[in-house]
């Protein structure tokens, strides 16, 4: 199922998130909804960033650990763990707003630099750059199928030889809830709030008022697709973990990628 939206509005989405809440908006736990314990939340990336470190330990892969890369590095969940064991990581996302948190938060960790990446590819850096490369679970919000599938090839195009790249992405997402009629408070109130912002009202006002929340793009590519283009892009898949369904029925595997 695929949700499109403009380029503009894809970045305003994210924009507004990062400035109602980056952390639901990372991890969409019910824990999270409405603030949640920020301390449980990072520790869930230092988690994650040790489990994938000790995939590529048991693969063999990104040995070497001078240079990486988190795209889609929101408030630097994943990448300030990756920071103690890389000498230096760069983590990109589209929302300003999410970038000066991260850099605020992650102040004390100078290994780590947290930039907005406003272009289309990756061509800011040249082939086979990094050790590591991380994507989780990121790449389904971008506004088309092409976009994805260009920046599927681009992360491979920018990974060392011997290095892994690491990419999560939903295989299958649920079909959006239809909402009520107008005629309904309920109705009113979720077709109206989006139809305010556009208009320029305050998102932190609609999301404390209505209940709203910004738009997530959310496009699922079937597990082969995926393979055939990392595999046209020079890439070699090692490793897929087991389908990974959620609480929304969303089915997503964790791709380790070398070339």
């Amino acid at each position: 199922m695929v949700q499109a939206m403009s380029s503009k509005m894809h970045r305003q989405a994210w924009e507004d998130w990062g400035s109602v809440n980056p952390l639901y908006a990372v991890l969409t736990d019910p824990q999270f909804r409405y603030g949640g314990d920020r301390e449980a939340f990072f520790r869930t990336g230092e988690e994650f960033v040790t489990f994938l470190l000790a995939e590529c330990d048991r693969l063999g892969l990104a040995q070497r650990r001078e240079r990486a890369l988190d795209f889609g590095c929101g408030v630097g969940r994943l990448t300030a763990p990756l920071g103690i064991r890389f000498d230096s990581v760069i983590g990109l996302d589209v929302a300003q707003s999410m970038v000066e948190t991260a850099q605020q938060r992650h102040a004390d960790r100078p290994n780590c630099t947290f930039e907005v990446h406003a272009s289309d590819d990756l061509s800011r850096f040249g082939d086979e750059t990094f050790d590591l490369v991380v994507s989780v679970f990121v790449l389904q919000h971008l506004p088309t199928l092409r976009a994805i599938l260009v920046y599927l090839g681009e992360l491979v195009r920018v990974l060392q030889p011997g290095g892994a790249l690491i990419v999560q992405l939903p295989s299958k997402v649920p079909p959006p809830d239809t909402l009520p009629p107008w005629q309904t408070r309920e109705g009113l109130r979720r077709r109206g709030a989006p139809l305010l912002r556009r208009l320029g009202v305050s998102p932190a006002f609609l999301y404390r008022r209505l209940d709203w929340v910004p738009e997530m793009t959310m496009t699922g590519v079937p597990e082969v697709q995926i393979r055939q283009t990392l595999i046209e892009a020079g890439g070699r898949v090692v490793y897929t973990t087991p389908a990974d369904v959620d609480r929304n029925g969303t089915e997503s595997r964790v791709f380790f990628v070398t070339r």
